[in-house]
């Protein structure tokens, strides 16, 4: 196996902290003018964060992951609301002022569903 920064590609070690070099897995980075601003967010037993979308006007930002949707302050990180939904989300958008449109693979079932926004979690159906 040929370590990543041979081929250019900077890594880190597997819990992430900035600056210790490893072969693998590589771990995002955080862009060194970005480290003071920068914040992190995880939560035991969920993975895959891939999804995001941004509620400007309630200041939230919606992250999809392997079991939940979460609501976080854009400013401090700070979980406002969960969803739990026990599937990968692979699609979340802003529906309206009052709704997101979530999808999710369901066991390979794909669902989709409406989650109630800027408040506490009140999901119509199971993405």
């Amino acid at each position: 196996r040929v370590p990543a920064e041979l081929w250019g590609v900077p890594s880190v070690s597997p819990q992430c902290p900035l600056g210790v070099p490893s072969v693998s897995p590589p771990c995002p980075r955080v862009p060194a003018e970005l480290q003071d601003a920068a914040k992190r967010f995880s939560q035991g037993g969920v993975s895959h964060y891939l999804t995001l979308t941004l509620d400007e006007a309630e200041a939230l930002l919606y992250v999809g992951a392997r079991e939940a949707v979460f609501a976080l302050a854009t400013g401090t990180v700070e979980l406002k609301a969960k969803t739990d939904c026990f599937n990968y989300v692979r699609f979340l958008q802003s529906y309206n002022s009052s709704h997101l449109y979530a999808c999710g693979t369901y066991a390979f079932q794909p669902k989709c569903t409406y989650i109630v926004s800027g408040g506490p979690p009140k999901a119509v159906g199971t993405p």
